[in-house]
Parts: C-alpha cells; sequence; structure tokens
C-alpha cells in the first residue's frame, strides 16, 4: 500500500494576500496625490516668472477655472457666490496663501469676478498659476 507523504489542508494561505494587500495600499497611497487634480485645464503658457513647483494644500488654497468658467476647489464644484465664504473659512483654517489656477479661455469678466469674491473674503494678494514654455531644471 502507498502511504501518502503530504496531508491537504483546507485553509488558505494568508501571507501571500496580505502581501498583495499592502502593496496595492502603497501603489494607491502614491498615486493619491496624483489623482486630486479634478479639472482639466490649460493655463496660459509664457517663458517668464517665477514657476510654482508645488503648492502645499496645508498652506495654500488653490482655485480652478474650466473653459467654461466653472470654479473649483480640491475638486469640489463651487459656486462664484460661495467663494467669498470658502477664502474666509480657508483663511481662517490657516491658508495664508491663495492661487487661482484658470484656462486660457475663460473670460476676463469671469476671471476678474473670482479674484473679487476672494478678496472679499481677506485675501489681498491671489497668485495667477500659468504654465512654462522653458524647461524647469
Amino acid at each position: 500500500m502507498i502511504r501518502q507523504k503530504y496531508r491537504q489542508f483546507s485553509s488558505i494561505n494568508v501571507t501571500n494576500l496580505v502581501d498583495v494587500t499592502f502593496v496595492l495600499l502603497v501603489i494607491f497611497m502614491l498615486s493619491a496625490p496624483v489623482m486630486q487634480r479634478s479639472t482639466d485645464i490649460t493655463p496660459p503658457s509664457t517663458d517668464q516668472g517665477q514657476i510654482i513647483q508645488r503648492l502645499d494644500p496645508g498652506t495654500s488654497l488653490v482655485v480652478e477655472m474650466d473653459g467654461a468658467g466653472n470654479i473649483t476647489v480640491a475638486g469640489e464644484t463651487v459656486a462664484p457666490e460661495d467663494l467669498s465664504a470658502l477664502a474666509e473659512a480657508a483663511l481662517s483654517s490657516g491658508r495664508t496663501e491663495a492661487y487661482l489656477r484658470a484656462d486660457g479661455q475663460v473670460q476676463y469678466a469671469i476671471l476678474a469676478a473670482a479674484l473679487t469674491e476672494l478678496r472679499r473674503g481677506g485675501y489681498a494678494n491671489v497668485g495667477l498659476i500659468q504654465e512654462s514654455t522653458v524647461a524647469v531644471e
């Protein structure tokens, strides 16, 4: 009679499952900051001016406007009349800088209205974000 050397286990090997789960967790943690940019806009470009490499979300308020004039802050759509209240809340929470990133096709009147609302919210100086045509070193 042949004797079996191995017994069959009816349990799942959890080690491989945990390893795959941790790898996926790390991948999603690294890709989360990249996925936060929700609006597809193309700011005007120039070869002059200081290029902002990285904006810290804890210290700066970034308002984005697409070509139709829709306003988004951190991926959330904001009504133009609510922008000043949002700016006041951001300023009181410690965000000392405000930047406006607008598409090149936004009408000047809509852009000026957004700047006015940010000023009403307490930001005296608002930076306009633009893209560079020169390669950044």
